[in-house]
């Protein structure tokens, strides 16, 4: 038992997660017993199942296949122990969400993370840090299919068009409150996900509004993304009001061009909403994300509104279960 031993003590030393070791009381079938070694434990209460892989040369998806029954038949977490794994097969774990962990190399547990956390956030409040503007639209991008799982944090960066340091503080936050997990292979440090139904789930609780300030106006001559109710009519069959809305980033002009672009309500033709990031990206035909459009009349009274909103989401979620099922 050898092999046990150091894998616990592995995972003892890099996580200081507290760790009991168990029997496996349950009978499997004969090719789990020929193919595995399988050790039982708890870690920070949880059950878990450790299957060390005897056969190197079998095909990854076989040992999926594996653990899923694995899990099934001891109704605990279960975790595929190797010595050594090619990045090729590491990368078709973490895409599928098989838990695994290589000797003195590699810990991939999403479970354990998720569920530690939040016995620790019992002890700590959830939201000591918050989603700031860049972490909040990370999720959007996420969501929006536009941000995957593998990508290196500078390959974010890119795509929310911030710079590395400022996308690197957002992932941290979103890493510490239970988003994602970053690996670290080498000198590189990649992102992965917890599932976008969880995510959406989430974010309709920890999300915040980005708008900082709205004012009204004649004419805006710089590019126009429609926000507001001219985005839920564009999603939706409502009838557009006749003052359009339009989103702005709060960089995208001094404050003495905003102050000269400010009229009556009588007067204008635009509401314009002034926003804590670029309302641009991940924008769709020149309107905001409907992930937007959900948080800004979720709580709307309006029936004909909430109407339009709940076929909204209902496509949206439809959408990302149809994704997590694949994935």
């Amino acid at each position: 038992m050898k092999a046990k031993k150091e894998i616990l003590e592995y995972l003892q030393n890099s996580t200081n997660w507290q760790i009991v070791s168990k029997k496996v009381d349950v009978n499997v079938p004969l090719y789990m017993k020929a193919g595995y070694e399988l050790w039982g434990a708890q870690i920070q209460g949880i059950s878990v199942v450790f299957a060390r892989v005897k056969d190197t040369n079998t095909d990854i998806r076989v040992h999926q296949n594996a653990i899923k029954r694995l899990a099934e038949i001891t109704s605990c977490n279960a975790v595929l122990v190797f010595e050594k794994l090619d990045a090729r097969s590491v990368d078709s774990l973490i895409k599928k969400h098989s838990a695994f962990v290589i000797k003195d190399k590699q810990i991939y547990m999403p479970f354990a993370l998720l569920q530690i956390q939040t016995q620790n956030f019992k002890k700590v409040p959830k939201r000591e840090v918050p989603l700031n503007s860049d972490a909040d639209m990370i999720l959007i991008g996420y969501l929006d299919n536009k941000i995957g799982n593998g990508l290196m944090i500078k390959e974010i960066a890119q795509v929310i068009d911030r710079e590395l340091r400022a996308s690197s503080q957002a992932l941290k936050i979103l890493e510490n409150l239970g988003y994602l997990q970053i690996e670290v292979k080498g000198r590189s440090r990649y992102i992965y996900f917890i599932s976008q139904t969880e995510v959406y789930e989430r974010l309709k609780e920890d999300a915040k509004s980005p708008i900082k300030y709205t004012f009204f106006a004649k004419n805006f001559a710089n590019k126009i993304v429609y926000s507001g109710y001219t985005a839920l009519s564009k999603y939706s069959t409502l009838v557009e009001e006749k003052i359009k809305t339009v989103a702005i980033s709060h960089k995208q002009l001094t404050a003495q061009q905003l102050e000269a672009l400010q009229c009556d309500e009588d007067e204008a033709t635009l509401k314009i909403e002034v926003w804590n990031r670029d309302p641009s990206v991940f924008s769709h035909d020149n309107t905001i994300s409907p992930l937007y459009v959900l948080r800004f009349f979720q709580n709307d009274e309006d029936e004909r509104v909430q109407e339009a909103i709940e076929h909204i989401e209902a496509k949206i979620v439809e959408k990302l279960k149809g994704k997590d099922e694949r994935d």
